[in-house]
C-alpha cells in the first residue's frame, strides 16, 4: 500500500495554512490611530519604561498604607460618611442651555466632578460620571449620594466632552457610549484613545493631548496642563493612560479645571503661562494622609486657586460618593475656611443650578441643613 497525500489534500492544507497566516497577520495589524498613538506616547517626555510618570516623583500610597485604610473603613466607627438626608438639587432642563447669551458664561456642577458649561457659544461636558456607582461593577462599589440632576440622554447638544483621567468616579463607558450621539468631540489626555475606540467611538471623534498641547475648537482653546496623579482601570493598566488637568481659554473669559491631583508648585507655572481665570474648578475631597501626594487638601485648593490667579473658585469631588475616610461635609467647610482666611471668593451652587458668571448666585450653605448642623 502506498502511503501519501492527495493533490486535494496538499490543496487544502495550504489553503489552511495561508488562512491562518492571514488571520494571526490580521491580529498583529495597527491602525494609523493606534500606531500615531504609540510614536507620540514613546516620544513624550512623560511616558518612561512604558507608562505614564508624574512631574514629580511621589508614591500613590505611604507605606503601609493599604492595610492600615483597611483598617479605618472597615473595623472603624466613623464619623458622617454619608448624608442623614436628601441633598437638594435641580434638575436640569434641556432647553434651557439652548441660545444663552455667548457673551456670558454659564456652567452648572453635577454633582463630584461632572460639569456643564457654556462659553462662547460652545457646551463642554466635563467628566460625565451619572452611574449609580463609581465602579466597574453594578453591584458594588461606591455608591452616589444623590440621584443626577440629569441623564446623558437628556443633556442638551454637546461640543466637547472633555475627561481629566480615566478613574471610574471621572469616565464612564455607558454615559461615552451615551454620548456618541450627542457630540462631535472627546478631549481627551494622551494614551486614552484606545479605551475610547475599543468603546466604539470612532477615532476621529477623540482627540488626544499630552500636557502644554492645545486644541481649538470655534473660539475655545483647550490647554491640557500637568497634575500630580495616577491612571488606572483595572489591575493590569496601571498608568498607561495620562491624567491631565485642563486650562480652556475663550474670547473674554479663562477657566481651570483640576481633575485630580496632589499639591505640586507646577500650578504656578500654569498661572503665569495661562492665567488668570475667571473660574477655577477644583477637587477638595477624597484626600487622606495615606495617599496625600496624589490627593490635594481643601487647603491646598485653595491655595491651588492662587497660585493659578483664579478670582472665582467652585468646589468639586465632594458630596456625591463616599472615596476617602473623612465625614462627606468636611471638604467644603475646610475649603471655607482657608478661602475666608485668604480672601478667596468660592461659590457653592445647589447640584444641577445653572450659575450665570455676570449674575453670581447669593452664598448658600446647603449641606449644613441636610444633616441638621
Amino acid at each position: 500500500m502506498k502511503y501519501g497525500y492527495s493533490s486535494t489534500a496538499i490543496t487544502i492544507t495550504l489553503i489552511l495554512l495561508i488562512l491562518t497566516g492571514i488571520m494571526f497577520a490580521g491580529c498583529n495589524t495597527k491602525t494609523h490611530s493606534q500606531l500615531e498613538r504609540e510614536n507620540r506616547m514613546l516620544n513624550s517626555p512623560q511616558f518612561k519604561d512604558g507608562k505614564f510618570v508624574n512631574p514629580i516623583d511621589v508614591p500613590m500610597m505611604a507605606p503601609g498604607s493599604t492595610w492600615k485604610y483597611i483598617k479605618k473603613q472597615f473595623f472603624t466607627s466613623r464619623i458622617g460618611p454619608k448624608p442623614k438626608g436628601e441633598l437638594p438639587l435641580k434638575p436640569i432642563q434641556s432647553n434651557e442651555w439652548i441660545g444663552l447669551d455667548k457673551s456670558d458664561l454659564f456652567f452648572a456642577w453635577l454633582g463630584h466632578s461632572s460639569i456643564l458649561i457654556t462659553m462662547d457659544g460652545k457646551t463642554i461636558l466635563v467628566d460625565p460620571v451619572f452611574e449609580k456607582r463609581a465602579s466597574p461593577f453594578s453591584w458594588i462599589g461606591p455608591k452616589r449620594f444623590h440621584p443626577p440632576p440629569v441623564i446623558a440622554k437628556d443633556l442638551p447638544p454637546i461640543d466637547v466632552v472633555l475627561i481629566t483621567h480615566d478613574h471610574y468616579d471621572h469616565l464612564e463607558k455607558t454615559t461615552v457610549k451615551h454620548m456618541n450621539g450627542k457630540t462631535g468631540l472627546f478631549l481627551v489626555p494622551l494614551g486614552m484613545g484606545e479605551l475610547f475606540e475599543d468603546w466604539g467611538i470612532a477615532p476621529e471623534k477623540v482627540k488626544e493631548l499630552d500636557w502644554w498641547e492645545q486644541h481649538v475648537v470655534g473660539s475655545l482653546t483647550f490647554i491640557a496642563t500637568p497634575g500630580v496623579h495616577y491612571a488606572r482601570r483595572g489591575l493590569f493598566d496601571g498608568d498607561e493612560r495620562l491624567w491631565s488637568s485642563w486650562s480652556i481659554h475663550g474670547q473674554k473669559r479663562k477657566l481651570f479645571v483640576s481633575g485630580d491631583s496632589g499639591y505640586f508648585d507646577e500650578f504656578k507655572e500654569v498661572g503665569e503661562k495661562f492665567g488668570p481665570f475667571d473660574i477655577t474648578f477644583l477637587k477638595i475631597g477624597s484626600y487622606d494622609d495615606m495617599w496625600k501626594q496624589v490627593h490635594m487638601t481643601p487647603e491646598e485648593a485653595v491655595q491651588q486657586h492662587r497660585d493659578l490667579g483664579g478670582s472665582i473658585l467652585v468646589p468639586l469631588h465632594w458630596a456625591t460618593f463616599d472615596l476617602a475616610l473623612h465625614p462627606w461635609y468636611e471638604p467644603i467647610e475646610r475649603a471655607l475656611a482657608a478661602a475666608e482666611k485668604s480672601n478667596v471668593q468660592v461659590i457653592t451652587p445647589l447640584i444641577g443650578e445653572r450659575v450665570e458668571l455676570n449674575h453670581l448666585p447669593e452664598s448658600n450653605a446647603w449641606w449644613r441643613s441636610v444633616d441638621n448642623r
